[in-house]
């Protein structure tokens, strides 16, 4: 067999598995959230699966649901707040596992493409409610990288990240606001990038 036709008989079996991986998370979350509530040991039960996984784990929308597991056990406990917030990410990835999109606006400004995130020396400014954990959660990822973060927009902003869960009418959303002032300041030279989370996320180490 050619060497063409070898590797991409290979990466279709690489992407069978993983296809078979995900649908085997999506049944896993299912029956986590099967009596409407997560407790420490299912999130536990669902770290150890993306452990065991790390092939389907390093895919979106897993990756950022394996990394906001990981966060939430980092301390032993999982407390009412994350629970609440561990079941709607839950909720979304049971019912849309492919895209994960929690009823992302099409027309949301994301820069196309989308460029490279740095963090070293960078600001970021966090818009909506990000899937991967509150925003204090996220600063904390870049800080810990060597940037900083802050919560309005202003010259200083490298990268406008809009999350995840961001509703249909982004416009009438408070983070809507954030989206105008970039376009303001883009008008009088200012260089900022509006990212999606899947993006940001991807860009983490």
């Amino acid at each position: 067999m050619p060497r063409s036709s070898s590797m991409r008989a290979h990466r279709a079996k690489q992407e069978s598995r993983i296809t078979q991986g995900l649908a085997e998370m999506v049944g896993v979350v299912r029956g986590v959230i099967a009596d409407g509530v997560v407790s420490v040991d299912e999130a536990t039960q669902l770290v150890r699966w993306t452990r065991d996984n790390p092939e389907v784990a390093q895919r979106w929308p897993a990756n950022m649901l394996s990394r906001r597991l990981e966060l939430i056990v980092r301390d032993g406990r999982v407390d009412a707040r994350e629970r609440k917030h561990l079941k709607a990410i839950l909720d979304q990835f049971a019912e849309n596992p492919s895209g994960m999109n929690f009823s992302l606006a099409t027309d949301l400004p994301i820069d196309q493409p989308e460029p490279a995130v740095v963090f070293e020396g960078r600001t970021f400014v966090f818009a909506g409610d990000m899937a991967y954990g509150p925003h204090r959660a996220c600063e904390r990822e870049v800080v810990e990288l060597g940037g900083a973060c802050e919560r309005s927009v202003t010259r200083r902003t490298d990268y406008l990240v809009i999350g995840t869960m961001a509703a249909g009418d982004w416009s009438q959303e408070g983070f809507g606001a954030q989206v105008n002032d970039v376009g303001q300041l883009r008008a009088r030279g200012a260089a900022i990038a509006i990212v999606s989370e899947e993006h940001w996320v991807a860009a983490l180490p």
